[in-house]
């Protein structure tokens, strides 16, 4: 093994989409600091790089990706040759993959980033008592010390687990066929024919199961009558092509509109046309936010043989060689006649972004930063916006007394002398991912103030990343990927920010965050319907 040491100033673990959109606006905002960028996979994209070949983006190419650089591509371009609209244009895996691998490319050019693809950082000595960080390549035959000046930048804790990396949770006999999207894609490219003779039976109620369910239909010409779908649990999704503005605070706001009922507000944002179900007769218990386009539930609603019992827990072959598929106790096996081999089983039940790592909501400290999300997805803006933070904190444009003053607000007994990191670490709080808790809509630990939250943190952002508050807003106008760059979007948020005080304590509010929120809108009051 050859033993390596490097010096940066930012440590960066992981390539996802997460990492380069804080990479990129970190670089915008501090263009003479030394990043150095570690993966294990072979290039940039994180799971983008092991996904399925028709996956595409669910929300517009507009928000997503990086800050610095277009990943619809040229507007004219679109709207003559593709008679497309740039804001209905959603990327392919292709587009996305080239979006990241060609800004890693520029970085390293540039000599800010220095990249280092197939390679495991140890976490498990970060930062040890020489204050020295860790990593190796996958084959052993290179390891690096780095001397990190500034933070370790934690991208990998959000990571989404797919199919094609995740075997099933539950046992499934030898001789079930079961395929990932990626095979059943595979398939397709190398069938004859045989496919459409199959019945295909789609595990999982997220947007890889619908995904599937569309490209069975409309690529592989699979009949819907040849469909099941194994639903656990139905779902909200954002309706694409509804009457919504789709921003990131709408769910926040329907909630403060209904007084923390979360049915209320779904069924609100329903007849407003910013929500969809799939079936009209079944109310979702699940508020996940997939976003769907009247195409796909059209062919969605097709399917008509849906399974509703749970969760999957066995896959097993019956004395007959016919299917026995287990939901648990008290569920009744459901039994696919024989042969077997007629039937295809499509694994779409992967964590997804439920990784079993939700993160402390702790994002920044004195040497590491979290990448954890501040809005609802898409996710590149909440990355962009701690990248604008750190920045601001390192070159001490950050309005750290004003701070201070909000977290005197919630606890009179400390703040006056918080450090700016302190600030941000006791301020800026991550939205936790947690299948139950957060998603479950009658889950009895369902917290109605965690998923106001994205609201309150726009104003902390706004309220702290410079002492002016129009600074903030301004650089948010002039991020492409922020819904205020949208033309006559308005963020409304000294109204919801009232609104969060006058049914604070019916939410669930303690006093003193109430007051932190008042003093914060007072500072925003320039903001004022913008």
């Amino acid at each position: 093994m050859v033993s390596k040491r490097l010096v940066c100033d930012y440590l960066v673990v992981g390539s996802g989409a997460a990492s380069l959109a804080f990479i990129d606006t970190l670089l915008t905002e501090l263009p003479q600091a030394k990043v150095v960028l570690v993966d294990r996979r072979a290039r940039p994209g994180g799971h983008w790089v092991d996904d399925y070949d028709f996956v595409r983006l669910h929300q517009p190419s507009i928000l997503y990706g990086l800050a610095s650089r277009q990943l619809e591509g040229n507007w004219l371009k679109l709207l003559l040759g593709r008679f497309q609209l740039p804001w209905r244009h959603r990327a392919t895996k292709a587009e996305i993959l080239a979006h990241f691998s060609e800004f890693v490319d520029d970085k390293v050019a540039s000599g800010q980033v220095v990249y280092f693809p197939g390679c495991s950082y140890d976490f498990g000595g970060k930062g040890n008592s020489s204050g020295e960080h860790h990593f190796a390549s996958l084959d052993g035959k290179l390891q690096y010390a780095v001397k990190v000046k500034d933070k370790l930048v934690d991208g990998v804790r959000g990571e989404c687990k797919i199919p094609s990396l995740c075997p099933p949770e539950f046992p499934v006999d030898d001789g079930v066929p079961l395929v990932t999207p990626n095979q059943m894609h595979d398939m397709h490219r190398e069938s004859s024919g045989a496919a459409k003779t199959k019945h295909f039976v789609v595990l999982g109620c997220g947007k890889t199961a619908m995904d599937a369910i569309v490209f069975l239909q409309s690529e592989m010409g699979i009949n819907p009558d040849r469909i099941s779908w194994v639903i656990p649990n139905d779902v909200w999704m954002l309706y694409r092509d509804g009457k919504g503005d789709g921003g990131p605070w709408s769910y926040p706001r329907a909630l403060l509109k209904a007084g923390g009922d979360i049915n209320a507000a779904c069924a609100s944002m329903e007849s407003r046309g910013e929500l969809i179900r799939v079936d009209e007769t079944i109310k979702p218990t699940r508020v996940r936010f997939p976003v769907v386009g009247r195409s796909e539930i059209v062919l969605m609603r097709k399917i008509k043989d849906t399974v509703r019992r749970g969760r999957v827990s066995s896959i097993s072959l019956g004395s007959k060689r016919d299917i026995l598929v287990g939901f648990g106790p008290g569920e009744r096996d459901w039994v696919l006649p024989a042969p077997a081999d007629g039937h295809v089983f499509v694994h779409c039940t992967s964590p997804g972004p439920f990784n079993g790592y939700p993160g402390s909501g702790e994002l920044f400290s004195s040497d590491q930063i979290e990448l954890g999300l501040l809005f609802a997805p898409p996710i590149s803006m909440s990355m962009s916006c701690l990248a604008r933070l750190e920045s601001a904190r390192k070159k001490g444009t950050l309005d750290v007394a004003f701070g201070r003053e909000l977290i005197r607000e919630m606890s009179v007994d400390c703040g006056s002398d918080a450090s700016d990191d302190e600030v941000l670490l006791r301020l800026i709080r991550g939205i936790p991912v947690d299948d139950q808790s957060v998603t479950h809509i009658d889950h009895p630990d369902s917290d109605i103030t965690v998923m106001v939250e994205p609201i309150i943190t726009l104003g902390l952002f706004l309220a702290i990343v410079d002492p002016d508050p129009m600074v903030g807003y301004n650089w948010m106008k002039s991020n492409r990927l922020s819904f205020l760059s949208i033309p006559g979007f308005k963020s409304g948020l000294l109204e919801d920010l009232d609104a969060i005080v006058e049914k604070g304590k019916v939410l669930g509010y303690p006093a003193g965050k109430l007051r932190m929120i008042k003093k914060m809108a007072e500072k925003l009051e320039p903001l004022g319907g913008k």
